[in-house]
């Protein structure tokens, strides 16, 4: 059920018996810059660590504990054109502790007290608190250049998208972080509670008009609402860009992107899904059966779609010497799909496993909330689960096949062994 709260601030409840605990999420939306990224990511860690009520992390875990031990998250990330910060509380329903039924409200005022009444003097973020978080900040920043794997991937996408912001990490650039200061992180506080699109979740079993009475007393204001895409085209490019990077690794890092042109709720979004499970999504893959069990090639071979930005990327863990061997024969499982080389009986099971992985979505009710956020940015409404698996099982091999002729490669990324150049 929706609730307007403001232009630009809306609610959505999701009724449901399934769950014996009550989410509320907080999602502010802006149009993604890098820059703005990273203040915005430091900004969210700061607002659940402490606030001028709780001024201290003790102090928040102590209230936490009083909430029934209730948990509180946030996270930082793209989408698409866009990027959301969302803060994040977890609290068991009081309709199953007895006695106490206004543990609802409580957990409310908290939200409120993170939101509006942040640890700020003078205009000005609370120094102690900022430059140790801000520091957190740029030790995870240097902390996902050892993740190997996630540096081959941002290095990927790199090449995707010279030229863009986009080339940037969603949680944004480390180079940023020495230009925040207390002062100017308040201004972005500011404008993200002033100017963001905002969209409040509540999931549990939980009444409407209850709900609803809560939410009224949230001093949301007014803000523009931009009609702007969310999605990331771009026509592809005329040549296939491929680079290589010697690191301290044990095991070769070959990516490739490729793009497809296919978005979300496209009618050939449900094809890509399908495309995919055969490609390099599941066990069964060509990917998976191929390069890595079959020829012995790759330790890990798989790909993934972005379909908000219209991409496919395969990703493989490879010996140093094979990599020509394992570019020659990826490229084999592709033109094998463009060419019907899948049976029946395969595309019926890559179809059964992702009705299954989208029931075992629901099942798990963050993820939940999070296919309905999709559904209502990317479509405004809410997609049941009969259409989509309607739509899911109407895919034919026609359609496998036409996806697969859209991939087109763009980039090439390989991360080698500093001993490969000796």
């Amino acid at each position: 059920m929706e609730l307007a709260l403001a232009k630009g601030v809306n609610a959505h409840i999701q009724q449901t018996k399934k769950f014996k605990t009550i989410i509320i999420e907080y999602k502010f939306r802006t149009a993604y810059q890098a820059d703005q990224a990273t203040a915005r990511t430091l900004l969210k860690n700061m607002m659940v660590t402490n606030t001028k009520t709780y001024t201290s992390q003790k102090l928040m875990d102590q209230h936490m504990s009083w909430l029934y031990g209730a948990s509180l998250s946030s996270s930082s990330q793209r989408y698409g054109s866009q990027h959301v910060v969302t803060l994040r509380l977890k609290l068991v329903n009081d309709k199953f502790i007895g006695g106490d039924n206004s543990l609802l409200e409580a957990a409310f005022d908290f939200m409120r007290e993170i939101i509006f009444n942040p640890n700020v003097q003078n205009q000005t973020f609370h120094a102690e608190t900022f430059n140790r978080e801000r520091l957190n900040l740029k030790n995870y920043f240097e902390s996902l250049e050892e993740n190997k794997s996630a540096y081959a991937r941002y290095r990927l996408n790199q090449l995707l998208f010279e030229g863009t912001d986009q080339i940037h990490l969603g949680i944004g650039k480390p180079d940023s972080l020495e230009l925040i200061t207390e002062e100017t992180l308040y201004q972005t506080y500011l404008n993200m509670i002033q100017q963001d699109t905002t969209d409040i979740f509540v999931s549990g079993d939980v009444d409407y008009d209850r709900i609803s009475a809560i939410l009224q007393t949230n001093p949301f204001e007014d803000r523009q609402v931009s009609d702007s895409s969310i999605f990331i085209r771009n026509n592809g490019k005329n040549d296939v860009n491929k680079q290589e990077e010697a690191s301290d690794v044990n095991q070769g890092k070959l990516l490739f992107g490729f793009s497809s042109n296919i978005y979300f709720g496209q009618a050939n979004h449900y094809a890509a899904m399908v495309f995919n499970g055969l490609f390099g999504g599941f066990p069964h893959s060509k990917l998976f059966q191929n390069v890595r069990e079959k020829e012995s090639l790759a330790y890990s071979a798989s790909s993934s779609l972005d379909n908000l930005r219209g991409k496919l990327v395969v990703s493989t863990g490879i010996d140093f010497a094979k990599r020509e061997m394992v570019e020659t024969i990826v490229l084999e499982q592709l033109a094998d799909m463009q060419n019907g080389d899948f049976s029946d009986s395969l595309i019926n099971q890559t179809k059964e496993m992702l009705i299954n992985h989208y029931k075992q979505n629901d099942d798990n009710q963050g993820q939940a909330l999070a296919k309905i956020y999709t559904s209502e940015l990317l479509l405004n409404r809410q997609i049941a689960e009969e259409e989509w698996i309607e739509a899911l099982m109407a895919v034919t091999k026609d359609d496998i096949i036409s996806v697969a002729k859209n991939m087109k490669l763009e980039a090439v990324f390989f991360l080698k062994g500093e001993e490969a150049d000796a």
